[in-house]
């Protein structure tokens, strides 16, 4: 059995999951929804190096593509949430 290796992506991704479930549960907690835009391109970035990692460990392109292309998207929607309000 192989041992998973710590690399810095992973120190990213984790950094960023845990911002965004600090940001949900402020929101959920106090009804203010404020954030949301921001945690939404923090969920963007971390699929980003979700991708990157995919990509890095099996070479899968397929599976790196398409976790970039939901990132873009995400992306977008934040940013035009923010020139929204």
């Amino acid at each position: 059995m192989k041992e998973k290796k710590f690399d810095i992506l992973m120190l990213f991704q984790l950094i960023f999951a845990v911002l965004v479930m600090l940001i949900g549960t402020y929101g959920k907690v106090t009804e203010n929804y404020n954030l949301l835009p921001l945690m939404l391109i923090l969920i963007s970035i971390m699929l980003l190096v979700m991708g990157l990692r995919e990509y890095k460990r099996n070479q899968s392109l397929l599976r790196g593509i398409f976790l970039l292309c939901i990132s873009l998207y995400i992306l977008f929607v934040a940013v035009k949430g923010i020139m929204v309000n």
